[in-house]
């Protein structure tokens, strides 16, 4: 197996889906080797802290609780306000001055983020919405996968792997990288007339949006079925190893036909499966690979020295 061999890159990174934090829930989630805590107050309000209560150190994610807008510690149900403030002890004595250690989180396009950066500097940049701000992606999945989000990001423009791993060859009309941005439109087409695992024999459009290394949207066209859909690719370092890949997908034409919200969100959960079992094709191979700071490129591999001078932009840690 590879060893680490890059650090966690600064930026912003999805660690839930908005429907698995309803009003009242309390969950925990490994963020960059660590625990974070995330909750949603009863007015709607998320909040991401780090899970220890500076009381007397009890892990608000095993047996916390929201009380209105309070999270409350099951250690001495001491009750921490949205800001993080110590506001209410069990034994009616006056709160100490103690706060929860808040981290900067945001909801996207149905989706939770949250910011890392090495050097603990301020959000410096956003990912703006796409859709409107109650909007749920139809169909998910998520995968724990032995890569780095640096590999994700790259898969997407390195065109020579696609006939050998997914039987598809890829051409990249324009790539363009503006600050934390890069904007990329691409299609896809069976190589040698086979099927490319989940859109069958046909050409797909992509115009992809990637917000530093743990955002990648997508709007993909297929017009051979008259489909359209949006799906997102986002991964999230759990420990130097590892990611969480989390895959959300969102049909919104099919046949050439608007579908109601039920309707796309019964053919999102169908497509989402399908989708992420034609991208773990590359999970084998990121999982044995190591990093090669100065590869030996060859024509037809896709713009990934471009790419790679603007990902470099997301590390304030030196490269191990």
């Amino acid at each position: 197996m590879t060893t680490p061999r890059l650090p966690y890159p600064d930026g912003w990174f999805a660690v839930a889906f908005r429907e698995e934090l309803p009003a009242g829930r309390v969950m925990t989630r490994r963020f960059m080797g660590e625990d974070i805590v995330l909750y949603r107050t009863r007015s709607g309000l998320v909040r991401a802290v780090r899970p220890f209560c500076p009381h007397l150190g009890a892990h608000l994610g095993y047996g916390g609780t929201v009380e209105g807008e309070n999270i409350v510690c099951p250690f001495h149900r001491f009750a921490y306000s949205p800001d993080g403030t110590c506001v209410r002890t069990d034994y009616g004595a006056p709160p100490p001055r103690a706060r929860l250690t808040l981290r900067h989180v945001r909801e996207v396009d149905g989706a939770v983020v949250v910011w890392h950066h090495a050097r603990g500097t301020p959000p410096a940049w956003e990912i703006p919405a796409s859709m409107p701000a109650a909007f749920s992606p139809g169909g998910h999945v998520v995968q724990t996968v032995v890569a780095h989000p640096q590999d994700v990001m790259e898969n997407a423009i390195d065109t020579g792997h696609g006939p050998p791993v997914h039987r598809m060859d890829t051409e990249i009309r324009r790539m363009r990288c503006t600050g934390t941005v890069m904007e990329v439109d691409l299609s896809t087409r069976p190589a040698q007339g086979r099927g490319n695992g989940y859109l069958v024999a046909n050409q797909v459009h992509y115009d992809l949006r990637v917000h530093g290394l743990g955002w990648l949207a997508v709007r993909a066209c297929v017009p051979g079925l008259r489909t359209r859909m949006r799906f997102w690719t986002l991964p999230v370092p759990v420990d130097p190893r590892r990611i969480e890949l989390r895959l959300a997908v969102d049909v919104e034409e099919a046949g050439g036909i608007a579908l109601p919200r039920w309707a796309a969100r019964l053919l999102s959960k169908a497509c989402a499966p399908l989708i992420g079992r034609d991208g773990s094709k590359d999970f084998p191979i990121w999982q044995h690979k190591t990093f090669v700071e100065h590869p030996k490129l060859a024509k037809g591999d896709g713009p990934i020295m471009e790419y790679r001078r603007w990902a470099g932009q997301f590390y304030s840690e030196t490269t191990p």
